[in-house]
């Protein structure tokens, strides 16, 4: 008990050390934090909420210092923060760091990257094996915060009334999307796949398959939606697969489909052929003509 108490007393005083102006007193305090953070006295936050939520709210106050290196260290702490957390103080770090990344003023793509750095530490799913219950809980959090802002539900996971957030992978009328937001959805379905309901994966699905629907998306973001949708079908159901195959041949067919847009869905199917063969495999008698015209095959053959 005594130990628990110099813990937590000590934590206190690396917090109040975070609004010194001196940075590289800011940056010493955040390198013990993460000592403690990373050392077995750390354990006793998982049951301690007024702890937990301190260190919480130090750490992203730290995310929007002005010196690079303090902010990096904060980005450092979260992950093992994350592990100690008990659930109910996870979820507002997640609904916390979610909202940051609507933000006009502050660099996003800081908490973006700390984000992925929690979702990347939290317990997950191994293949072959059942999923722990730690590696439930996790994703639980994930999906009560993250899914919802990703697709762009209504209103934040807060629920309180009049927080219109908007999704994170939708289009900033200034900023236009944002790859890091794309970089957060694969980083979750890297690591909770196999968790991940039908209906989220359908709906992960419909913003990602907007950007690249969306000829004015630029190349970066393309791409990394690409590789989006390649996390992505690897966790369909036949049904689902099933579905996604004919909205695209649909799509591909249109008269009216321009060559940018085109490119894209071929583009599509090559990077999902690559990931996922098996799934694809059955639907090749469908897909293929396509990219055989695209690459001007069928002009060849006749030529033949």
């Amino acid at each position: 008990m005594a130990d628990r108490q110099m813990t937590q007393q000590t934590i206190l005083g690396h917090l109040t050390k975070l609004n010194d102006p001196d940075a590289d007193l800011r940056y010493m305090s955040l390198n013990d934090l993460y000592t403690i953070l990373t050392s077995p006295s750390s354990t006793f936050l998982s049951s301690d909420h007024r702890s937990s939520t301190k260190l919480v709210e130090g750490l992203l106050k730290a995310l929007d210092d002005q010196h690079g290196d303090v902010q990096n260290q904060a980005l450092k702490c979260l992950g093992p923060l994350a592990l100690r957390l008990p659930f109910e103080s996870l979820v507002p770090l997640l609904e916390s760091l979610s909202e940051l990344t609507a933000s006009q003023t502050i660099d996003t793509s800081v908490p973006n990257t700390a984000i992925r750095t929690i979702v990347d530490t939290l317990p997950r799913p191994q293949a072959g094996q059942p999923a722990t219950q730690n590696a439930v809980t996790a994703y639980q959090a994930v999906s009560k915060v993250l899914i919802p802002r990703l697709i762009g539900s209504n209103h934040s996971s807060s629920g309180r009334r009049g927080s219109v957030v908007r999704g994170m992978l939708e289009k900033d009328p200034s900023k236009g999307f944002s790859s890091d937001a794309i970089d957060v959805l694969i980083k979750v379905v890297t690591c909770f796949g196999p968790l991940l309901s039908e209906h989220e994966l359908a709906a992960l699905q419909e913003p990602v398959m907007a950007i690249i629907n969306n000829e004015t998306a630029g190349t970066v973001v393309t791409k990394r939606a690409l590789a989006a949708m390649s996390a992505l079908v690897l966790y369909f159901s036949d049904n689902q697969l099933n579905t996604f195959v004919k909205r695209l041949t649909e799509t591909l067919s249109s008269p009216n489909l321009s060559t940018v847009h085109r490119r894209h869905l071929i583009a599509a199917i090559g990077v999902i052929a690559r990931s996922a063969p098996a799934k694809i495999g059955p639907h090749l008698d469908q897909l293929a003509p396509f990219v055989f015209s695209a690459l001007g095959d069928d002009n060849l053959g006749q030529a033949n």
